[in-house]
């Protein structure tokens, strides 16, 4: 079995894999990215993400 490894990035830097991406934090929110999309900004602010559902 392979162990689970979470793929996470920041606003401003390319996706790295394609798929639905939740934000990390006390408010949550998800977008759906293709892999070379910019990982967008929540609520006007930097934000990290995580990979939720690879696509």
């Amino acid at each position: 079995m392979i162990p689970h490894t979470s793929i996470s990035a920041v606003t401003g830097l390319p996706c790295p894999k394609s798929g639905i991406w939740e934000s990390m934090g006390n408010f949550k929110t998800t977008v759906t990215l293709s892999k070379g999309e910019m990982m967008p900004e929540y609520c006007g602010k930097k934000a990290k993400w995580k990979l939720i559902i690879a696509c």
